[in-house]
């Protein structure tokens, strides 16, 4: 049944419901034409005859008369079916046309504004949704390829030159501390990578492993970065209390890039700010740097963006992209601005955790 096509039934099924109707009508028709009959009583000899013969002919028409218009309206049905459904037939083999390498195709809008036109502005829009992704994704691809190939290109060349002449004891051991910063460098970037690919959805934290306190966590991970950098001065103000619906690593993650991210690109001191915001709770940090380039600031969360493009810091240019898929992930909002008084400001609001869960 789901083999027919749909013209065809819909035209079945008007002519069924065709074939009852003028059934019912030609028995209501021949019913009252008998009872008008009955109405002068019971006729005899030629009367009997006569209105006999006009029954007869009655009963004629009908069976010639209902099953023309039955044909024709079946016709009729069948092509206003075929013509309503054109579009949508059009529509089809429009979108069989689209394909990864055709991905800026687009359906034809009909001019008229019924459901079929809503329908192709409806496609449209999702055709746009997918090539952007699609656009996105091959973007990604050939960003991670860039990086990928510059530390497994210098690895390469390590190990050539290691192996091409005799070296001393010292010189081999020179190679492989030279090997071993871009191993960690791949290995780095593969686990952000993961990460990304991981949180660049977004999805339910649940509430058992979100943040019941979040002053803990930031004066954690600021002791932690002040210990890697003593000379650069890093301060928390968080009050007590406030809480963030989202895993407690994510959230170690995404603070610990934010000032991370201030203290390659900016000076001390960092300093790290928590407020409530309304049911939500958003974290800044700031540095005392020369703040970002006004060209950078759209583009300072993309992946692989770095606002000193001759890479003189040994970034990836990950870190403040996967602080704002953790934020997406978690339902949050991130961006960047320049501070009025001098250097940047990196932010992140998340849901605030609910009280009763909060308070478990």
């Amino acid at each position: 049944m789901n083999r027919i096509p749909l013209r065809i039934r819909l035209t079945a099924i008007f002519a069924a419901v065709m074939g009852l109707v003028l059934a019912g009508a030609g028995y209501l028709t021949l019913s009252r034409f008998r009872e008008a009959q009955s109405e002068y009583g019971t006729a005899t000899g030629v009367a009997r005859e006569a209105q006999q013969a006009a029954s007869d002919d009655l009963v004629r028409e009908l069976l010639t008369a209902l099953p023309i218009v039955f044909v024709l309206a079946t016709i009729g049905a069948y092509l206003l079916a075929a013509a309503a459904l054109r579009p949508v037939e059009r529509m089809r083999t429009q979108a069989a046309a689209v394909t990864e390498d055709t991905p800026e195709y687009r359906l034809d809008v009909p001019p008229s504004r019924d459901e079929i036109a809503r329908l192709a502005t409806t496609l449209n829009g999702m055709l746009t949704r997918l090539q952007t992704a699609l656009d996105h994704e091959r973007l990604f691809v050939a960003d991670a390829s860039h990086e990928l190939r510059t530390p497994l290109s210098l690895l390469r060349t390590e190990i050539e030159l290691a192996l091409r002449h005799p070296r001393d004891a010292a010189e081999l051991h020179a190679a492989l501390v030279s090997a071993h910063e871009e191993t960690e460098r791949l290995v780095q970037l593969a686990e952000d990578l993961l990460l990304l690919a991981r949180t660049d959805r977004r999805d339910t934290t649940a509430v058992g492993s979100a943040v019941p306190d979040l002053a803990p966590v930031l004066h954690r991970v600021a002791a932690r970065l002040r210990n890697g950098s003593p000379g650069k001065v890093i301060t928390v103000d968080c009050p007590a209390g406030l809480t963030a619906a989202v895993p407690v690593d994510r959230l170690d993650r995404a603070v610990t890039n934010l000032i991370h991210n201030a203290q390659q690109h900016g000076r001390a001191p960092v300093e790290v700010t928590a407020h409530c915001d309304g049911e939500r709770v958003r974290m800044e940090v700031r540095d005392h740097g020369p703040g970002f380039p006004p060209d950078f600031l759209l583009h300072a969360f993309d992946r692989f963006t770095q606002a000193d493009r001759s890479r003189s810091t040994s970034g990836t240019g990950l870190g403040l992209a996967i602080t704002a898929a953790i934020a997406r992930a978690a339902g949050g909002q991130y961006g960047a601005y320049n501070h009025p008084d001098g250097g940047a400001v990196a932010w992140i609001s998340l849901p605030a955790l609910p009280r009763s869960a909060a308070s478990v």
